[in-house]
Order: structure tokens, then sequence, then C-alpha cells
């Protein structure tokens, strides 16, 4: 059956948060991939009943990353794992993640990435709609410098450029392998040895290029920044996301404000890894850094609140824990929103999912035109944000996989 011969879905009474705010209880009627109608009394050819659960827009991972690994050691995962296997590991991550409510990930680089996109596109695979970076830039003996420890010259994660000409031809060099989006890293960071989150990365020329680039086609820029410093010289040469950001100050976050550039927190990681890295086999020098960002996290997202900043859900997971909280588990990431960044449930409800279109991602909502990525939930989220670990239904591009 084509998509043209679709028979319509309606999921029928429940109470409807649209991405924004609740709008009390509604039919919601899907057909050829969209929502086509909101209201009461709505008929389609299949029903699902929601008459006692909220129904919302499935949930937005907006930073993650299809690294395919079991465990923290990042070294040891790119050195002496099969790509290919990373790989298959991902295609598996991907469909817990959708069956799990999670149905658009934005991933903040990751080669992977890029060819599981298009097989969850060709529904080869079942998985998320995925918004990918590709590799992300670097420079040498930066954080994307992953291996710069290790005696051997061989980086198969990301793009390592130094000057203005090498960013460029980075940039359009990612393009060309079908990046949505361009991630840059403008701090060093945790899981990276021999660098610290405080230190900035990039020069303001290098970054300016590298948006320019980006700007051209359309695309928007991430920087991965913990420190002030390197953070707010990403934020004046126009990036549209600061991702981490834990370092940052009073001034910097105002100046986010007011440039209307958007926080991705990722408290899911740093807290995954403040609590469980040693037992995950995370590296000694690693444990020592996870303990500087971790303790300023929650204070930057409450600062970020207070001054309008717009802040997104991304639990930037990259491996495997084996604990509670996990990859499927992505919804955590709005729970500590609110338990440690002092967000409402709506506004942690609204970061994991319709704040996502300040990115130019269409997603996150329940508008007639939109596409129909919807979740059943059993409580009330709104009320109770661990109600998020109670999906019932998941509805992809309007088809039922739940």
């Amino acid at each position: 059956m084509s998509r043209g011969e679709e028979r319509s879905l309606v999921i029928r009474g429940g109470v409807v948060f649209n991405g924004y705010e609740v709008l009390g209880r509604l039919d919601v009627r899907v057909s050829g991939g969209t929502v086509v109608e909101l209201g009461p009394g709505l008929r389609g050819d299949l029903e699902i009943d929601a008459r006692d659960a909220v129904v919302m827009p499935g949930l937005v991972d907006a930073h993650f990353h299809f690294m395919g690994m079991r465990g923290g050691d990042i070294v040891r995962g790119l050195l002496l794992e099969d790509p290919r296997v990373r790989l298959l590991r991902a295609a598996q991550w991907a469909r817990r993640m959708l069956r799990a409510g999670i149905t658009t990930v934005r991933d903040c680089g990751e080669p992977n990435a890029l060819p599981l996109r298009r097989a969850i596109a060709e529904g080869a695979v079942e998985g998320p709609t995925i918004y990918a970076a590709g590799p992300p830039l670097s420079q040498t003996f930066g954080h994307g410098d992953i291996l710069h420890s290790v005696p051997i010259q061989w980086n198969a994660f990301s793009e390592i450029c130094d000057g203005v000409d090498a960013c460029r031809a980075a940039a359009r060099r990612v393009l060309r392998m079908g990046a949505d989006f361009i991630k840059v890293m403008a701090t060093g960071g945790v899981v990276s040895e021999r660098d610290r989150p405080e230190w900035p990365q990039m020069s303001p020329e290098e970054l300016r290029a590298i948006v320019w680039e980006a700007a051209k086609v359309g695309a928007h820029v991430a920087a991965h920044a913990h420190g002030d410093r390197g953070a707010r010289l990403a934020v004046e040469a126009g990036v549209t996301s600061i991702e981490h950001g834990t370092l940052l100050t009073m001034d910097t976050v105002r100046a986010m404000a007011e440039r209307g550039i958007a926080l991705v927190p990722t408290l899911t990681i740093q807290h995954v890894l403040y609590r469980y890295g040693r037992q995950l086999g995370l590296n000694e020098w690693a444990l020592e850094k996870i303990v500087e960002v971790r303790e300023r996290a929650p204070r930057v997202v409450q600062m970020a609140r207070e001054l309008g900043v717009t802040i997104l859900a991304g639990t930037d997971l990259f491996f495997e824990t084996g604990l509670d909280i996990d990859i499927g588990g992505n919804w955590i990431e709005a729970v500590l929103l609110v338990e440690e960044g002092g967000l409402s449930p709506v506004e942690a409800l609204r970061a994991a999912t319709s704040n996502v279109r300040r990115l130019g991602i269409r997603a996150g909502t329940i508008e007639v035109g939109e596409r129909a990525d919807i979740v059943v939930v059993d409580g009330d989220p709104t009320q109770n944000i661990r109600d998020l670990g109670r999906v019932r239904h998941v509805v992809r591009e309007g088809r039922p996989v739940r």
C-alpha cells in the first residue's frame, strides 16, 4: 500500500499536549504520515484508545551519539572495536529508542549516524528520524582529536582542521557527506585525555568560517563548549546552540539569550559518568574532570531558565551502560531538567519536544500539516515528569510501531 493510499488513524479521547501547551481532551486524526485534524468526534479507519492517557509529540533527544559502544572507555572503543559491529549495535539502539517514544534524534557527531539515517529512512531499519552532524570538527589537540594520546596517526571520529582555510574545507567536506548540521569542538572536554573542559579551542576566525559555510546552505552549527571563554567565542561567531555549557557565567548566558542561542545541557551523561564512571570503565583522568563539570551544570540550567534561553533535552549518551539509565531511557533528561535544573514539568516537556524547532528541525509538535510522530503516555507527565517512562503507544510518521 502506498503512502497516499494509507488508511487514516485516529488517536481517540486523550488529553493532548501539543508540544507547547495542554489543549484538553481531543481526538487526533493522522493520514499520509501527517496530522490532518484535531477535534472531538473524529473518525478513522484505525483507532487507538487514549481516553485514560496523555497524547503528546514523540520525544526528541537533541544530543546523542550512535557510536554503538559498550562501556565508557572511548579510546578503547574507537581503537579496538570493529566499526561495523558498532554500527550494528547502533541500529539496535535506534529500534530500542523508537519503541520507548523517542521519535527524533539529533546525532551530535558520529560517522555511523549517516548510513543509519539512510537505512531508517528507507525502512531497512526501525528507528527514529535522525538529524546527523557526521564527523565533528576539531582542532589538532582538541576534544575531537580523541586519540591524540595514542602514538599512531589515526582518527576515525572527527575532521581535524587548523586554520581558517582548513576549517572551511572541513565544513564543506562534512556537508558533502550529507551532514544536516555541523558540530564543532569549541572547548576541551571530559573524555579526551590531555585537554581541559575550560580551555578554549578554535580561534574566532576559524569558528566564523565554519558558521559561514553552514549558513550558506541553511544548516546550523552546534558548539561543544564547557568552558566560558570558548563558549563566548562560539556565541560571538554565531553558532545556533551551546552543547553542555557546564562552566558558563551569567554574562555568557545573557549573551545567548540576547542572540537567541539555545542551550543543550546534557545532564544525563554527566549524571551517569559522575555516579557510575568507575564502574563503567571511565579512565582516571576523565573521572577527575567529570567532578568539575557536574557540580556547576544544574546552576547553569537555572540561569538559562531565568534569562529566557531556549533549553533542549539531550542526553549525550554514546555507550550502553547496562544500568538503570541506559539507551532507550533517554526521557530521563527531562526528569533531570525538572529535578536538578528547576524547570517545571511543562517546561521540560517543551525542552524534549517543540523547542527543537529553534534549531530549524520540524519535529516535536502535534499540529495540522506536521509529521505525525506521537506517543500515548499513561499517567500525566505535565504533572509528574517521570510518567514519560510509561509510554503505551508510539506512532511514527502516522504508523503505529508499538
